[in-house]
């Protein structure tokens, strides 16, 4: 009633839409077909049915190894991550903490980074049950927790202390637009391989363009809201040992002639507005 189907000439097969309510989609051609000659390979769609037309001497593809992920799956694998994200949150607060503020901020990770961690571990398990009939939730969850136990680490400690050590508020800049969108690709693009079926090159592209565009993104933001931040300061709030100091600052000389040539700089802007 649905669908006739012919062998051609060439060894494919001819499909012809009968009585059909949703009509026929072909994987490999836009929009809803009547007729299509397909090989073995294309996949037929009729309504939720999806088909392949395969003749009994077909040769099937020799199967894949599966990557050696199986660590993700793991439950201690999963105690690990959560341990790790949730001290690696502690250590931040840790080091920005003020006497005025209570003992409550213990409970922030809890309270903060639990909930979200479910909310983005079970979006990702929904898509992969639908897609790929595995939730992953274990996999998920190392993922996210790993990458943003670093990303917490890199961003409060390490930079900050890059900064100090080397007097260089662009070196932490360089470090971090670097590093981060490094970080966020690969945490992205683990999710998605256990979601997805698409061949892990052309996900990687996929990945890599994406963030690309992202961080272009953010690049054109600032810079239209550069008037808006002029106010701003960045200054690094690491104070570490002095053996970590590798290049020295800047001399009290040389900080008046660089504020002398500041104000030149304002007079300036203040004459032309």
């Amino acid at each position: 009633h649905h669908l006739e189907i012919n062998r051609a000439e060439d060894g494919r097969y001819r499909l012809t839409v009968l009585d059909s309510i949703n009509g026929m989609t072909i994987d490999t051609q836009r929009g809803k077909q009547t007729e299509a000659t397909v090989s073995a390979d294309d996949v037929v769609r009729i309504g939720q049915t999806q088909l392949r037309i395969r003749p009994l001497d077909y040769a099937v593809a020799p199967e894949k190894p599966l990557l050696a992920s199986g660590w993700l799956r793991r439950w201690p694998m999963l105690l690990v991550g959560v341990a790790l994200l949730l001290l690696a949150h502690l250590f931040t607060l840790w080091l920005d903490y003020n006497r005025d503020e209570g003992y409550d901020i213990l409970l922030r990770p809890l309270l903060g980074d639990i909930p979200v961690l479910l909310l983005w571990v079970g979006l990702w398990a929904l898509i992969g049950r639908v897609l790929s009939g595995r939730a992953n939730f274990i996999a998920h969850t190392v993922i996210i927790a790993l990458g943003v136990a670093l990303l917490l680490l890199l961003n409060n400690p390490f930079y900050g202390y890059v900064d100090f050590a080397f007097d260089f508020s662009l070196m932490r800049e360089v470090l971090s637009e670097v590093i981060e969108p490094l970080i966020i690709g690969t945490i992205l693009y683990q999710h998605v391989c256990l979601v997805s079926r698409i061949g892990r090159r052309r996900l990687a592209v996929i990945v890599a363009l994406l963030m690309a565009g992202m961080i272009a993104l953010i690049h054109v933001t600032d810079y239209l809201n550069t008037d808006n931040n002029l106010a701003s300061m960045d200054y690094s709030r690491a104070i570490g040992p002095p053996v970590l100091l590798l290049v020295h600052g800047k001399t009290t000389e040389k900080f008046i002639a660089a504020a002398g040539g500041l104000q030149a700089e304002v007079d300036e802007m203040a004459k032309e507005q």
